[in-house]
């Protein structure tokens, strides 16, 4: 008889034939169950709303080849939200979704920590513990298995490099506070998320209080949504805690996140987050971030961060792009020089205030506003030498500290940097006068006048002008006083307030005549002449020019008497005496031009090409036209562009170019909407009857 015969202990495992006699203990294992796929994503999130453009720029980002996604952003602003979605809608369930949290309470994670689990994941058991050796391992695993990779809040590049899967179809998706820009040595593709758009943070609120309670309360929840920054997460605590009160309003809910002492969640929500990128950065980058709070501008530069913070401009450099990196700064183009303008956020704005009122004293937050708007006096000091040489000015001595290097090299660009700074202008007045520092607030305003000039800001020209004839009262300057009043009078009429700038020239006159100065009267006479002569009443305006006229022919300021005859030669233009109206404006331009003042000579050119044109010699007028445009143009005057095209578009429409002449008044038309409605009215209507 044939025996099989095993001795000994036999332990199996899987199926085995024995084909004779088995003798000893015999043990069957059965196989071990396969692992589940991995599916490691958070949970999607419930009140995800309107990231489609975001969406559609990923979709692009993954046809074009990319295969690591890197979505950068502030805390709360819902980077994991919507790296979790995207992944979700273009992988298959088949495909494994690893996830990884890779900064905690206990500092930034190692990639070996990270790479242990996830091979765990696929049935190692065993990982190696060397970090080479474990990026090595997971290279294999995912050599021909794509997978989708989620690195979530990384806190720094070289977390990322090990934990790339091998297979070029598999996708990992970052999301990180800071910038990360060395990814794209990698071959990265970069999503800077930003706030909801105002209607997508209303629409964000209405999932957890429902439509009616909006509706009850627009302005309410259009306040609430702002003071949430429009981030989802604020948002959705601030909505999460209104649905759990339905009793509470929404004005009462947005006044309590405007409280500074008071702990609301959705504040602490995103103050948590900031106050932990803060502690990481150095000393002179929070020094920079605190104080860039406390300045009353809308941007900051690095020529403005080293004036205001004391620092050398390289280092003020570097520390704004460390900020920037941060995403605590977000860059945009600047049009003056290489370097960006960098703006703060609604949400970093109020975290960085606050701790500049904790750490700075009054003296420290009064010294750096008051440095920054010497800076400013300063550059734009330089901007008006430079594009207005001819304006008289009482700036012959600035204050002490308001020195500056130049920051442009040309009139574009001197134009460009006030234009920049336009909308700030009201706030750094402001902070000015709280500061006690009257003088430099009617410098400040007397620097700005190329940009009222040329881009006739009429409010704001109005509105900084009484600020600073108030701040010329207050100490006692009669010569800032006058020089105040006659630049703002200017204002007033060129916005058609003619009683108002009356007013304004009338006492200008009186304070000059008091004082003796002969040159400011007849400034004062000239505005007067002018008003009237706006006003239709050229009989009227006539004497005062003349009289104007005559005091500066005795002090011998030749520029105004041009002036004077520049406007001379308007009434008689409109009295229909073109001879006399052209052999006014030649005079006056040649004077001009000989004194350097470039754009009022242009004025009269343009003036003198007109009655060219009227007295039928459009051979001569029109290549005047043409000329003096061009120095419109180049200097961003509005109102003068405008009304040169126009006397441009009356000379196409004498000769017979229907086509030319229309496009002409229509881009007056559309350069002075704006500024001067009725004139763009007129001008479109002229385009019409063609």
């Amino acid at each position: 008889m044939t025996t099989n015969e095993i001795s000994g202990d036999a332990q199996l495992s899987g199926l085995v034939v024995q084909a004779r006699d088995v003798h000893g203990g015999l043990h069957h294992h059965a196989a071990p169950a396969p692992l589940p796929t991995p599916h490691q994503l958070p949970r999607l999130a419930p009140h995800f709303v309107n990231r489609t453009e975001e969406i559609n720029t990923l979709d692009e980002a993954r046809r074009a080849g990319s295969s690591l996604m890197v979505i950068t952003g502030l805390v709360g602003v819902g980077k994991t939200a919507l790296a979790t979605r995207w992944i979700s809608s273009t992988t298959d369930a088949a495909r494994p979704e690893l996830y990884a949290e890779l900064s905690g309470l206990a500092g930034p994670a190692r990639p070996e920590d990270v790479l242990q689990p996830w091979l765990r994941a696929f049935g190692i058991d065993r990982p190696p513990a060397g970090l080479r050796e474990l990026s090595a391992l997971w290279r294999s695993v995912t050599a021909a298995r794509p997978v989708s990779v989620l690195l979530d809040n990384v806190s720094d590049t070289a977390q990322v490099p090990p934990l790339l899967p091998a297979e070029t179809a598999s996708m990992t998706v970052v999301t990180s506070r800071r910038l990360l820009w060395e990814l794209t040595v990698d071959g990265a593709a970069t999503l800077p998320l930003g706030p909801l758009a105002p209607s997508s943070s209303i629409a964000l609120l209405a999932r957890f209080i429902g439509e009616e309670r909006i509706a009850a309360e627009p302005e309410a929840a259009a306040l609430l949504a702002n003071r949430c920054a429009h981030l989802p997460l604020a948002l959705a605590l601030a909505g999460a805690r209104l649905k759990s009160r339905p009793e509470r309003t929404l004005a009462t809910a947005a006044a309590a996140l405007d409280h500074p002492r008071r702990e609301d969640p959705a504040r602490m929500a995103i103050s948590d987050g900031l106050t932990e990128t803060y502690n990481s950065l150095g000393a002179s980058a929070q020094y920079v971030y605190r104080s860039i709070a406390l300045l009353p501008v809308s941007a900051v530069d690095p020529d403005m961060v080293s004036a205001v913070c004391r620092l050398q401009r390289d280092d003020s450099e570097r520390l704004l792009e460390v900020l920037a990196d941060e995403q605590l700064l977000t860059p945009g183009t600047s049009y003056v020089g290489p370097s960006p303008r960098y703006s703060m956020g609604a949400a970093v704005h109020d975290h960085a205030l606050a701790l500049a009122e904790r750490h700075h004293g009054p003296t420290e937050c009064q010294g750096l506003v008051g440095r920054l708007c010497e800076w400013m006096l300063a550059i734009a000091t330089q901007a008006q030498r430079l594009l207005t040489p001819a304006q008289a000015t009482l700036r012959s001595a600035l204050p002490a500290r308001a020195d500056a290097p130049a920051v442009f090299t040309d009139e574009r660009g001197a134009m460009t940097w006030l234009e920049e700074r336009e909308t700030d202008l009201p706030a750094v007045l402001e902070a000015a006068v709280a500061g006690g520092a009257d003088e430099v607030t009617w410098m400040l305003v007397d620097a700005f006048w190329p940009l009222f000039l040329r881009r006739h800001p009429y409010a704001l020209w109005i509105q900084a002008h009484e600020v600073a004839v108030a701040a010329a009262r207050r100490c006692g300057n009669a010569a800032a006083v006058r020089q105040m009043l006659l630049s703002g009078a200017i204002g007033l009429s060129s916005a058609g307030r003619l009683e108002e700038a009356l007013t304004w020239y009338g006492q200008a006159r009186q304070a000059a005549q008091a004082e003796g100065d002969v040159r400011d009267e007849g400034q004062a006479l000239l505005g007067m002449g002018a008003c009237r002569h706006e006003g239709g009443r050229p009989a009227q305006a006539e004497p005062y020019l003349i009289q104007a006229l005559t005091l500066w022919t005795s002090c011998g300021y030749r520029r105004g008497v041009a002036l004077a005859t520049v406007l001379l030669g308007e009434i008689s233009l409109s009295r229909g005496e073109l001879s006399e109206a052209l052999d006014r404006f030649a005079a006056a331009r040649s004077v001009l031009q000989g004194i350097g003042d470039s754009y009022d000579a242009a004025r009269a050119l343009a003036l003198q090409g007109h009655t060219r044109v009227l007295l039928g010699d459009l051979d001569a007028g029109v290549p005047e036209l043409q000329d003096a445009l061009t120095v419109f143009a180049a200097a961003s005057s509005t109102r003068w562009r405008a009304r040169t095209l126009a006397m441009l578009g009356e000379a196409h429409r004498r000769r017979g170019d229907a086509e030319s002449a229309r496009a002409c008044y229509r881009q007056a038309a559309d350069l002075v909407e704006l500024i001067r409605p009725a004139d763009a009215e007129r001008f479109r209507r002229a385009a019409d009857e063609l």
